[in-house]
């Protein structure tokens, strides 16, 4: 009887001892489960805060590509505007040099002609201009 007993204990033991693994063993699942869904929680959190950050600097490209094309195209239009005016200026400055240079060159051919006729003797009012 001392033998049952003493099996008897050692099977109660075992039981116990299994039981006590088996709620062991669902108290770790139940840990692991909520630190999985911890992580998870943790990476959407991340996932949204990264896709944020993404739009954001999307958005702040987008507009500094914006401002540097307006930045460009005015530019671009003010050098334009500055040229045409220079080249409007060079091209009546030029106008007026020409006239200038053909009075000057007509004013010379009266000369000599005046000084060819005193020399030769002719007639000096055959040298003013015949528009």
């Amino acid at each position: 009887m001392k033998n049952k007993a003493i099996a008897l204990a050692l099977l109660l033991t075992i039981v116990g001892c299994s039981e006590s693994n088996e709620e062991s063993a669902e108290e770790a699942k139940k840990e692991a489960m909520m630190e999985m869904e911890k992580a998870g929680d943790a990476t959407a959190e991340g996932y949204e805060e990264a896709k944020e950050k993404t739009v954001d600097a999307w958005d702040e490209t987008k507009n500094s590509a914006s401002s540097a094309y307006e930045d460009g195209k005015d530019m671009a239009s003010d050098a334009y505007e500055d040229g045409k005016d220079m080249a409007s200026d060079a091209y009546e400055d030029g106008k007026e040099k020409g006239a200038e240079m053909m009075d000057a060159g007509a004013e010379k051919v009266r000369e000599a002609c005046i000084a060819m006729k005193k020399k030769m003797g002719g007639d000096v009012s055959e040298c003013d201009s015949k528009d």
